[in-house]
């Protein structure tokens, strides 16, 4: 039985502070050892070719910064199961991108949506501050992120 595609989307400004987060959780998670059926990519800026990330994907996964709710560092967990597509990427930063790629695709005849979409958003603190880097707290949370991540390719 051949294994699901599964990719991994980090998404990000690394010259935006904490706004960069899912481009640092993917660097890191690339210094893990991971099952060949997984793809990592980064998503620097909205103008790339979203639907060339998520194709051919049975599983997606996208990381990225979301406005503070509960606490600098929280890792949030959404998925279809919780709403709908549209719902769970507006709680990020800059992965709601992707949702006009979702829409078209499943208005086309092209293959639909990957199975499986999660969604790990990283409550950050500020937006718009620009330097390299991240706050403690959010620097913290990297390891949890990859922690879930690692959860989500068994």
């Amino acid at each position: 039985m051949e294994k699901k595609k599964i990719k991994v989307i980090g998404c990000g400004n690394l010259l935006a502070y904490d706004e960069g987060v899912g481009i640092h959780v993917v660097r890191k998670l690339k210094n893990n050892v991971l099952p060949e059926n997984v793809e990592i990519k980064e998503l620097r800026n909205p103008g790339q070719l979203l639907l060339e990330l998520v194709s051919e994907a049975d599983k997606l996964i996208i990381i990225d910064a979301c406005p503070e709710q509960s606490g600098v560092g929280t890792v949030h967990r959404f998925t279809r199961a919780e709403g709908e597509i549209k719902e769970i990427l507006s709680n990020t930063i800059h992965a709601y991108h992707f949702y006009p790629v979702f829409e078209l695709r499943e208005q086309s005849n092209q293959r639909k949506l990957p199975e499986e979409i999660v969604v790990l958003g990283i409550e950050i603190e500020k937006r718009n501050r620009f330097c390299v880097g991240l706050s403690q707290d959010v620097f913290a949370a990297l390891e949890r992120a990859i922690e879930i991540v690692m959860e989500e390719l068994q």
